[in-house]
């Protein structure tokens, strides 16, 4: 008699691949061997013209295979796809405006960063991050669960990018066939990895805002109310994590009212307000965590009114209200912003040719050959490629709004037209021009990916070649984007207030130092510094080692001429780190002699001084000369 063996349940199955996959991924991010793998990695990081061609065709292989094994390769594929630009920044110890090597956040990854090691402290954050407290909080749930692990912490972010998005990609592949839902993810991955490895907003924004648009896209193709609602919240949500185009709200919610009326109603009016409500509770909740996280000055979404009163004065930068303005610096917030938004206000009614001349500039930036323009994130090679690429997918972008104009009852393609037109009409309020690669635009970047992917299913659907793959509504049976999409946000939630309950108060170092010196007193972590290596010393470059002559090129690639001057003047045998002054829960950016960095875990006090220079005091840099107290773990 022969043994019948029960397949596991599709949930099941879809726990065991991301097991898989997790696994897969790991050993690429800490894979340190000169083969195949580091080349690979170090390539997908920046690279574009011969790169990406070769890896699409692989991801495609992988989507094409079909039912549970499918759902292995192709998930696995995706993870190891998003694992490998993180392995090639720690490779490289490549420098962003807003990383140092590879690691050390600067700037607005920096305030992030530092606010989250003061929630595991007890402290409140920033008033920068208290525009937008959920990433904060989030990263200090992941940095208290890893032991203050900031690599650990950025590989976790990173692997939950890639797991939201392999589920929005799989919810298009089953409406829409293969060749869409690979372009998609293609999309979606070139625009993450510049973001991979940073402590920044964009991080967890960006798939946020896919799993709402793909909790969205499935309840229309189910016709289930409960789900859209869902997923309106999942997407007002990621807008509240990264804050942007905010316009593309009102217009899901109206598209998904239209689409899910009952055959009796013109409009789905108790969807509709219900929906507003779940819109405005993602909203509220931001509202309670900058009460809960920050002090009562914070505000949220303070710099809105910056960026406003650059537009109302005809599309000046963000800081411009400060170069006007500079006594508004002395007021604190909330004043500060409700005085902003009174002086734009004035401004567009008594000017509004500069209003309109604001919102001009923007959009003129926005569909520019720049480097702020929507595509600016598939820049290639050369200009050539990158003016082919960007052209080709405007072209693909009018063909998607064209499939829609075709059949405008369509209602995958009609809630990509619309979301394309929220993020068109909210351009003049978010300039591209205040951030590079519209990073502004990552909680609604999927639009990006989607208008264009419908322009292909578009050009697909004149052919209907054999060899095209077809819709497949077997792929992803179970609802797994909504159970991924619950335990995020109660993760997102819940984490700071897990942190929050128990803070881990650091201990008293009681300690002197020569006169003439400032001092400090830190927690030294894993996963936190870099080391600047002698070039005669044999190894392989790889976080958080470096020969001077890679660390040297790297940190060429920064932004100020004054922070590349004096990380020129460091010597072999000095480490780095970014961490917080627990005698002031103050930022410090800290140069120390290696030798003197004890076990991780451990607090220790130091001697040496602040950085006396204006620019670099922007930076919080301390030069440590000695360590006067040890406290071991």
């Amino acid at each position: 008699m022969k043994k019948i063996i029960s397949k596991p349940s599709p949930i099941v199955w879809q726990a065991v691949c991301l097991l898989i996959s997790l696994g897969l991924y790991t050993l690429i991010v800490v894979n340190r061997s000169p083969n195949l793998l580091r080349p690979m990695s170090m390539a997908l990081r920046t690279g574009f013209g011969l790169v990406i061609p070769i890896t699409s065709l692989v991801v495609y292989a992988a989507f094409r295979v079909k039912d549970r094994l499918g759902d292995l390769i192709s998930m696995a594929v995706t993870l190891c796809l998003f694992a490998l630009p993180l392995a090639g920044l720690w490779a490289s110890g490549q420098s962003q405006s807003v990383t140092i090597s590879g690691l050390l956040p600067l700037t607005d990854a920096s305030f992030y960063y530092q606010d989250s090691l003061r929630i595991i402290m007890g402290q409140d954050i920033s008033h920068f991050s208290a525009m937008r407290p959920f990433f904060p909080g989030f990263l200090s749930f992941l940095m208290n669960l890893t032991d203050r692990n900031f690599m650990f912490s950025l590989a976790i972010i990173t692997a939950i990018a890639a797991i939201g998005i392999y589920f929005t990609v799989r919810e298009v592949q089953r409406t829409h066939g293969t060749e869409v839902a690979v372009f998609l993810l293609l999309i979606l991955f070139l625009y993450f990895r510049h973001h991979s490895g940073t402590s920044m907003s964009e991080t967890l924004g960006m798939p946020l805002g896919a799993l709402g648009m793909a909790l969205v896209w499935r309840s229309l193709e189910k016709r289930s109310q409960v789900l859209a609602v869902f997923g309106l919240f999942v997407c007002a949500f990621a807008l509240n994590v990264r804050p942007g185009t905010m316009f593309i709200l009102p217009l899901i919610l109206l598209w998904a009212a239209w689409i899910l009326r009952k055959p009796n109603e013109f409009i789905a009016i108790k969807f509709l307000f219900v929906g507003a409500a779940v819109i405005a509770l993602s909203f509220f909740l931001n509202s309670q965590y900058v009460r809960l996280l920050a002090e009562p000055s914070g505000t949220a979404f303070s710099n809105f009114s910056w960026a406003l009163y650059g537009l109302a004065s005809g599309g000046n930068a963000y800081t411009y209200v400060f170069e006007q303005h500079p006594e508004l610096r002395l007021i604190a917030d909330p004043e500060q912003s409700r005085t902003i938004y009174r002086m734009a206000l004035e401004l567009i009614v008594q000017s509004p040719q500069l209003f309109v001349k604001g919102a001009l500039h923007n959009w003129d930036m926005f569909f520019s050959d720049s480097w702020y323009s929507a595509f600016s994130f598939l820049e290639g090679e050369t200009g050539i490629i990158y003016r082919i690429t960007r052209w080709t997918i405007y072209t693909l972008c009018a063909l998607g709004f064209i499939k829609w104009f075709r059949k405008p009852t369509d209602p995958h393609s009609g809630l990509v037209a619309v979301a394309a037109i929220g993020v068109l009409a909210s351009v003049p309020f978010v300039p591209p021009t205040d951030a590079y690669r519209v990073r502004l635009y990552a909680a609604s970047i999927v639009t990006f990916g989607l208008l264009p992917a419908m322009g292909i299913s578009f050009i697909l659907d004149q052919f209907k070649l054999k060899l095209l793959s077809k819709a497949d509504l077997e792929i992803q049976q179970t609802n797994v984007s909504a159970i991924f999409s619950t335990l995020l946000i109660v993760l997102v939630l819940g984490g700071p207030l897990v942190v929050k309950a128990a803070p881990q108060l650091p201990p008293a170092l009681e300690f002197s130092c020569p006169a003439g010196s400032d001092k400090i007193a830190i927690r030294f972590d894993e996963g936190t510094s870099i080391n600047i290596m002698r070039e005669k010393d044999l190894f392989l470059d790889w976080m958080p080692n470096f020969h001077q002559g890679v660390f040297s090129r790297s940190i060429h690639d920064l932004a100020d001429n004054d922070l590349i001057a004096y990380f020129d003047s460091l010597r072999p045998g000095t480490s780095l780190l970014s961490t917080v002054d627990i005698l002031s829960y103050e930022a410090a950016l800290i140069t120390i002699p290696t030798h003197v960095l004890p076990e991780p875990g451990s607090y220790l006090g130091l001697c040496g001084h602040w950085a006396t220079e204006p620019r670099l005091q922007y930076y919080s840099m301390f030069t440590a000369d000695e360590a006067a107290a040890l406290l071991k773990r």
